[in-house]
C-alpha cells in the first residue's frame, strides 16, 4: 500500500515537471520570431530615409522648376526688348543714309514731262522699302507719284479729281537745313522715321517723326523760317 502511494505521488510530480517546462518553451522567443522583427524595423528605418529622400528630391525638382521657368521669363523679356529696339531702329533712317533727296526726285520727276504745281512731299517707309511721295497738280486734277528712294523709280500713280493748294518751293528753305532743324530739337542721334510737306489751313508746313532710340518726336517746322514747334 505504501508502495502504491509512492508511485502514485511520483507520477504526479512527473505530471507537473512536465508542464512547467512546456510553459518554459511557450515562453522563449523562437529565433525566426526575432530575425523576422530585426528586418521588418529595418525595412521600416529604411522606408522613412528613403520617403525622406523622396521629399527632399521632390522639393529639389519643384525649385529648379521654378528657376528654370523665372530665366526662361526674364529670356522671354530679354528677347522681347531686343525685338522691340530692332524693329524701332529698321523703321527709321539716319541722315546720312538718305540717299536721295526731295530736290533729286523732283528732277526726275519734271525729266519725265509730269510737270505740274507741287502740292505734298512724303518720305516713309512702305511695303519695307523707303519712298518719296510727291503729289501735285495737273490740269483739273492731282498725281500722286510714288519713287523708290535708293532706285529713284516710279514705282506708282495715283490720281484724284480735287485739286489741292501749291507750295512755293522756290522761296522754300533748303530740305537739308529744315530736317536738320527738327534734328537739333532731339539729338545728333536721331534717326528720321517719316515726315510730309503739306499745307495745313493753307499754311505749308514740314512735319517730321524722329526717333532717338525707341522714343519718338514729332516736331513742326516752317518751311520758310524755319521755327520749329513740337507736334502735340
Amino acid at each position: 500500500m505504501k508502495f502504491k502511494a509512492l508511485s502514485l505521488i511520483l507520477s504526479a510530480g512527473l505530471a507537473l515537471a512536465a508542464c512547467d517546462a512546456d510553459n518554459s518553451n511557450d515562453k522563449q522567443t523562437n529565433p525566426d520570431d526575432n530575425a523576422k522583427s530585426e528586418v521588418n524595423s529595418g525595412e521600416t528605418n529604411k522606408s522613412a530615409d528613403v520617403k525622406s529622400n523622396e521629399d527632399a528630391n521632390v522639393a529639389k525638382d519643384s525649385d529648379d522648376n521654378d528657376m528654370d521657368d523665372s530665366n526662361d521669363a526674364e529670356k522671354d523679356d530679354e528677347g522681347q526688348s531686343s525685338s522691340n529696339s530692332n524693329t524701332s531702329s529698321e523703321q527709321a533712317l539716319a541722315l546720312n543714309d538718305i540717299k536721295s533727296t526731295p530736290d533729286d526726285i523732283i528732277k526726275v520727276l519734271e525729266s519725265q514731262k509730269n510737270k505740274g504745281e507741287i502740292t505734298d512731299i512724303k518720305f516713309e517707309k512702305e511695303n519695307n522699302e523707303w519712298v518719296y511721295k510727291i503729289s501735285q497738280n495737273e490740269g483739273n486734277q492731282n498725281v500722286e507719284y510714288t519713287y523708290g528712294m535708293d532706285s529713284r523709280k516710279l514705282m506708282s500713280t495715283e490720281e484724284d479729281n480735287e485739286k489741292k493748294t501749291a507750295i512755293n518751293l522756290d522761296k522754300a528753305m533748303n530740305y537739308d537745313d529744315i530736317i536738320k532743324k527738327a534734328q537739333d530739337k532731339v539729338g545728333p542721334n536721331a534717326k528720321v522715321k517719316e515726315w510730309t510737306l503739306e499745307t495745313d489751313d493753307n499754311v505749308p508746313v514740314f512735319k517730321a517723326t524722329l526717333l532717338d532710340g525707341t522714343t519718338e518726336h514729332e516736331y513742326n517746322v516752317d518751311p520758310f523760317s524755319g521755327a520749329v514747334t513740337e507736334d502735340k
